[in-house]
């Protein structure tokens, strides 16, 4: 096993020599203890204070936390830098750095960035194992977000269960298209790296191209993910040429389908490693799917794991601030010590690995004069995605009867991109004339749910249609509910041309005399986006000799899109 550096003396015990690679360099130690030297010399920064730092570049953000740690002070690490975030921040922090506001930032740090400067790096001080090294500051059950504390011996606890799990890799290179800004990704992605001399990626990756083409620059590797990447990993990529490099893949941030880890294990030929925890336990139990089970979790070492009456976990670990805390999650313990996970009791869900508090949601959509009553729940189709069900109020109805559906909810996410990230904003809405209360006066889940149940709709709804010969014309309403709209695109949503196309041919079967098979498109243009609950004329004309079907897609604003379909 690899005898892992402490990080309280880490600048003073890590060997010299290459630490990281950047796009087209590599990061030596000495080159961030200069960077760290610097940020010591500018940050005014008191001993006891606690700065927000928010960076993209990993290298970077290392140097600041350092910097802060070797002048006494806490590194609280948001998971965003939105408005409404780094409001909250001002409240518990005396300073901000990195990726802010300029008004945030300290105007002698606003224009530094890594060309600013090198200082000599001074002689490091070895640093308290209890002193609060970080604050991870995330999503709390009761919707205000939370500083979760961690000491450099918390921190060194999990660590060190990490390496007695997973010894040996330290030649692989971390791969990642985990962010450093969350827990999960600061611990795998950079510190565990770090205290065992393994190098990795500075730049977090968003496409799994990228990765294929970081891989093939190294005779071995580790990627370090999540599963909203895993699950949409490109099958068409030649992994086939880097599998053999590929050590292992590590996700977390919330479990992974079997179908999308088996995927990916037969992709690179390695095991898909999942961790499960939290940002106030850290790491405390790992799985590996097979395709007979999904395996069940178990605990990391020195994790102790035990169930309350009502199943909830508890967990019990050096890497704790309390010798025990409960967790929101439901189990089932089954054999030799292993546990199936069930569901959780509290209202925080992860989406797409991003952790969000449902009760957070609904107080700020509440907070619209439109809103009288919302509840917000999670469905899971293709992919998980947060729901709203709301009441309006009567200006809110005025609203949508003289805006329509569309541009009322084009207000609503834009007060909600102040708090939330893209992803985590609600991707399906429902308005109703009352909430679906029980005789009991609550609202089930089921019956929120029933509300999303509906068929799918994925046809126009047909305003007028006529038919002269061999030309039609239909004026059709565009729903909302369209499953087109779904994700195309998020905050956005158009009708996707494809769609356009497969409506004017089925359309066409109906109404003209079109036969034979699909052969090609002609002059095909899309000159216009179709919005939701767009008021839409479709011209269809079918010329039987050329066996050719015209069509066209306008509005008042003009032609949306034009073409013709070719038949043999």
């Amino acid at each position: 096993m690899t005898n892992l550096l402490p990080l309280t003396g880490w600048l003073n015990t890590a060997p010299e020599g290459v630490i990281a690679y950047a796009a087209d360099s590599s990061v030596s130690k000495s080159d961030l203890g200069s960077r760290v030297a610097f940020w010591m010399r500018v940050l005014p920064a008191e001993k006891g204070q606690c700065w927000a730092v928010y960076h993209k570049d990993s290298v970077e953000f290392l140097s600041i936390i350092f910097a802060l740690w070797q002048l006494d002070c806490t590194a609280c690490v948001p998971g965003d830098n939105r408005p409404a975030t780094c409001e909250r921040l001002r409240q518990r922090v005396q300073g901000f750095v990195g990726d802010f506001p300029d008004d945030l930032v300290n105007n002698d740090l606003s224009e530094l960035g890594i060309d600013a400067g090198f200082d000599t790096a001074p002689e490091w001080r070895v640093l308290n194992a209890d002193f609060p090294a970080l604050e991870i500051y995330t999503s709390g059950s009761t919707g205000e977000p939370k500083a979760i504390g961690k000491t450099f011996a918390q921190l060194d606890s999990e660590l060190a269960a990490l390496e007695v799990l997973w010894p040996g890799e330290h030649d692989a290179v971390v791969i990642s298209t985990a962010t450093h800004q969350h827990f999960y990704g600061l611990m795998f992605r950079l510190l565990w790296p770090l205290v065992r001399c393994q190098h990795f990626e500075a730049e977090q990756w968003q496409y799994t191209e990228d990765v294929y083409n970081r891989a093939l620059r190294y005779s071995a590797f580790v990627l370090v993910s999540t599963p909203s990447h895993l699950g949409r990993i490109n099958t068409s990529v030649a992994w086939a040429e880097v599998a053999d490099r590929c050590v292992s893949v590590l996700s977390s941030a919330a479990p992974l389908q079997r179908k999308d880890s088996l995927s990916v294990a037969r992709l690179l030929k390695a095991p898909v490693r999942e961790i499960f925890g939290s940002s106030e336990t850290g790491a405390v139990a790992w799985r590996v799917q097979s395709d007979s089970s999904d395996g069940g979790w178990q605990a990391l070492p020195g994790v102790m794991l035990s169930q309350t009456d009502d199943s909830l976990l508890i967990v019990a670990a050096k890497q704790l601030a309390e010798p025990f805390f409960k967790m929101s999650d439901r189990i089932d313990f089954i054999s030799d010590g292993r546990f199936h996970l069930l569901e959780r009791v509290d209202r925080i869900v992860k989406v797409e690995g991003k952790r969000v508090s449902l009760t957070e949601v609904e107080q700020v959509v509440q907070q619209s004069p439109l809103i009288e009553i919302v509840k917000a729940l999670v469905i899971t189709r293709k992919r998980t995605e947060i729901a709203l069900v709301a009441e309006l109020t009567e200006a809110g109805r005025q609203e949508l009867a003289q805006l329509g559906k569309r541009k009322l909810l084009l207000q609503l996410r834009q007060h909600l991109q102040d708090f939330f990230e893209p992803v985590l904003l609600p991707r399906r809405w429902r308005f109703v004339d009352q909430m679906p209360y029980n005789p009991q006066g609550k609202l089930p889940m089921d019956s929120l749910q029933a509300v999303f149940e509906q068929e799918e709709v994925k046809w126009p709804e047909l305003v007028s249609q006529t038919v002269e010969g061999q030309v039609a014309e239909l004026v059709c309403r565009m729903p909302a509910e369209l499953i087109y709209f779904d994700g195309h695109f998020a905050g956005n949503p158009i009708l996707p041309g494809i769609t356009q196309i497969h409506w004017a041919e089925y359309y066409g079967r109906q109404l003209l005399s079109l036969k034979g098979r699909f052969d090609r498109l002609e002059v095909v243009k899309f000159q216009q986006v179709i919005f939701p609950e767009s008021v839409i004329s479709l011209v269809l004309e079918y010329n039987p000799e050329s066996n050719k079907l015209s069509f066209r897609f306008y509005s008042d604003k003009g032609v949306h899109s034009s073409g013709r379909i070719c038949f043999r």
